[in-house]
């Protein structure tokens, strides 16, 4: 499901997407979610809802012709309905996609990429593997890095990890790429130094370190992945993560996030909330078991109906 741009032009997303589904053979699906408010209005006034509608969705059907000659299966579909938000989750929980490509934008003054608050709030609650591409992206990625927490120190399951190395596994084999994986080890904790009247215990801190390598390495031969390919980094998770992928060209980080507050302001955690922010590259982030399950839940019992969103849809084969 690729989350098709406003202007509906062929963006960095959809051409990652397209990409991607040309050496899978998958189809493509795409979703257009629109709500205007002026529009809603002036609807109210006398405005033909049905043939602006219609009007937007040939316009999603050019976009998606051009792939089609191109030998792609592609379908489209206009979801017109408000809290947009809410209709992107039902339709990922809807179609059941194998991944939801989008596209984020870099702002160049400040060097890093930008989430609005639609970016952020489906990072955090898309139930389906969810694919941040970058402007600038093109094609299939060639690098790709996965980032894993192995002794499960911030509360992650084991079962995540296991979900961002089989989806990092599948994404390299499917776009002929490299895979590395990282684990960072914060060797000092904040409240040690100096100024605090405490230093830590540096063979404390060697025999913390072999116990995260020793994690990393049964890690990597549980998920076939060469030692060579294995890298144990030092410092502050977030920046050493970042450091690494900016140094060996990274074109996908690949990490895990926990939602601890369904559809209220969340917090994806500290080290992917960083990384989102500021790695130079594209992100595929992946939630735990049972996360769609519970979303699910918590949108049927939200006071907003689903009952009268109905997308203008038409399906090609």
């Amino acid at each position: 499901m690729v989350i098709v741009d406003k202007a509906l032009t062929m963006t960095p997303a959809l051409v990652r997407a397209a990409a991607m589904a040309r050496k899978s053979g998958d189809r493509l699906l795409l979703a257009l979610f629109e709500y205007d408010r002026a529009v809603a209005r002036a609807a109210s006034r006398g405005l033909d809802l049905d043939a602006y509608k219609r009007g937007r969705h040939q316009k999603l059907e050019s976009l998606a012709e051009r792939l089609r000659r191109d030998g792609l299966t592609v379908d489209t579909q206009l979801f017109w309905d408000h809290p947009t938000m809410a209709r992107m989750l039902l339709a990922v929980l809807a179609e059941q996609p194998q991944m939801v490509i989008k596209d984020v934008h870099r702002e160049a003054s400040l060097k890093r990429i930008l989430f609005a608050p639609e970016d952020l709030d489906l990072l955090r609650q898309c139930p389906a593997p969810l694919m941040l591409v970058r402007s600038g992206t093109h094609g299939l990625p060639r690098r790709i890095l996965a980032a894993v927490d192995p002794l499960d120190e911030q509360g992650r399951p084991h079962e995540l990890n296991a979900r961002v190395l089989n989806a990092a596994n599948r994404l390299a084999m499917q776009c002929d790429a490299e895979l590395d994986v990282v684990h960072a080890f914060e060797y000092i904790p904040p409240f040690a130094g100096p100024e605090f009247g405490w230093m830590p215990d540096l063979g404390l801190i060697e025999q913390f370190r072999a116990e995260h390598l020793g994690a990393l390495q049964e890690l990597g031969k549980e998920f076939g992945i060469p030692p060579g390919r294995l890298h144990m980094l030092d410092g502050i998770p977030g920046w050493a993560i970042a450091e690494h992928a900016a140094a060996n060209r990274v074109d996908v980080v690949v990490m895990g996030s926990i939602q601890r507050n369904f559809l209220q302001r969340l917090s994806i955690g500290s080290v992917a909330e960083f990384l989102l922010q500021h790695v130079d590259c594209d992100v595929l982030v992946l939630k735990p078991q049972g996360f769609a399950e519970r979303l699910r839940t918590e949108l049927e019992r939200g006071d907003r109906s689903a009952a009268g969103a109905r997308p203008l849809e038409t399906e090609s084969t």
